[in-house]
């Protein structure tokens, strides 16, 4: 960790190795009362003081504003001054210059969007991703609906739009499905050139299967959205099938399906 907060190289190894045997993350492990048999009390004292850290943090992330719980993440770990105390002065001046732009973006960027921490990281993961994207990469891009914000795609898939998905069971029991629509409409305007919207007709829920229905956003939507009638369709064959799979793969690259 830096700046260092007590955990070193063998606390880790200690830590690491009753993970292993327990086939836990190291952070789980921290937080078991076996891991006292590995520690003396002085590694146990460091890795629970920052396992505590982490969780604050992390209860704080989805809550609080990002500007203001990264500020407080700066405060309390001194990271400017351990800057200072380990580089020479213009070094040390440059470097937290960094810091200080990235982390005043990310706070305005929270500001404008209206994300929490969480979600930022999602999306400059999600940007990271496609900036390092290789042309000739032919598979398919996952992203949550939190972090395609701000973001557009060619082609979108929303999946699993049903009744107790999108809007999720929790915010219609609570009568909160307001912000649950504002998350539809995000799915639906990160679409370019078009957009395809799946639900299940039934779900796995434990031993039993669950009949499901269509989220009421896709009704909201209105009347000009072009619906696929699986029951009633007539059966594909399997020429027509390849014949559709093609067109689709060639939807995705851009070009012509061939014979069109």
């Amino acid at each position: 960790t830096i700046p260092r907060r007590g955990v070193g190289p063998s606390t880790i190894e200690a830590l690491g190795s009753y993970a292993g045997h327990r086939h836990i993350s190291l952070f789980a492990a921290a937080f078991e009362e076996g891991v006292t048999q590995h520690l003396n009390p002085k590694q146990l004292e460091g890795v629970q003081q920052f396992a505590g850290f982490i969780n604050r943090l992390q209860y704080r992330a989805p809550r609080e504003p990002a500007a203001q719980l990264l500020e407080d993440l700066l405060t309390a770990i001194r990271y400017e001054a351990w800057l200072f105390e380990h580089f020479d002065t213009r070094e040390a001046e440059s470097k937290w210059s960094n810091v200080r732009d990235f982390v005043d973006w990310l706070g305005r960027k929270g500001t404008e969007d209206g994300k929490n921490l969480i979600e930022l990281t999602q999306t400059i993961a999600l940007i990271s991703m496609l900036d390092k994207e290789d042309p000739d990469f032919d598979g398919v891009q996952l992203a949550t609906l939190h972090a395609s914000k701000g973001l557009e795609f060619p082609h979108v898939f929303l999946i699993g739009v049903e009744e107790g998905v999108l809007p999720h069971q929790s915010s219609i029991d609570e009568d909160k499905v307001e912000e649950e629509r504002r998350l539809m409409y995000v799915g639906i305007t990160r679409a370019q050139r078009s957009l395809n919207i799946t639900w299940c007709e039934r779900r796995k829920s434990g031993k039993d299967n669950r009949v499901c229905e269509p989220s009421r956003f896709i009704a909201e939507m209105g009347g000009d959205i072009r619906m696929n009638d699986r029951k009633n369709s007539v059966p594909v064959s399997k020429e027509d099938g390849r014949a559709r799979a093609a067109g689709l793969m060639a939807m995705l690259e851009g070009r012509k399906a061939p014979g069109v």
